[in-house]
């Protein structure tokens, strides 16, 4: 049986979500390298206000749209609800990934923050998104 996400009812442009991934994968990376606190909560912020619909206040949102047009890439609409999910999942690492750097707990922050590398890298190069596949398990829970 295909795997179906559930609808959100809002449309987004994948070429722009592939290319905001890319960006946080990018910012991750940085982040992990640096132990930064800053970096951190900036991506918590960028998340925050894609997950909780104040997308105009997302840089990475911004670049994305501006990469997308200037490449010229054919749109390709698909729904927003999974992604808007994995956005919140990313908001709460990133504010986990701030404490930890700012506590200095290195080995937290290299791994939640590969974690979110790694995230980030399958939906940029992909479009495989992990947060996608346990947006679907939690509706089926919420849902039974």
């Amino acid at each position: 049986m295909a795997h179906i996400c559930p609808i959100g009812g809002t449309l987004i442009n994948e070429p722009t979500v592939r290319v905001v991934a890319g960006l946080v994968a990018i910012t991750a990376a940085v982040g992990i390298y640096f132990q930064s606190p800053i970096i951190f909560l900036f991506l918590a912020f960028d998340f925050a206000v894609r997950g909780f619909n104040k997308q105009g206040w997302s840089l990475f949102r911004y670049l994305g749209i501006k990469k997308v047009d200037i490449i010229d890439v054919k749109a390709k609409l698909i729904d927003a609800g999974g992604k808007k999910f994995a956005s919140k999942i990313g908001f709460i690492l990133s504010v986990i990934l701030t404490a930890a750097s700012l506590l200095q707990f290195s080995v937290v922050v290299n791994t939640l923050g590969g974690m979110l590398v790694l995230f980030a890298t399958l939906e940029s190069v992909l479009a495989y998104c992990v947060g996608c596949k346990i947006y679907t398990l939690y509706i089926k829970l919420v849902n039974n």
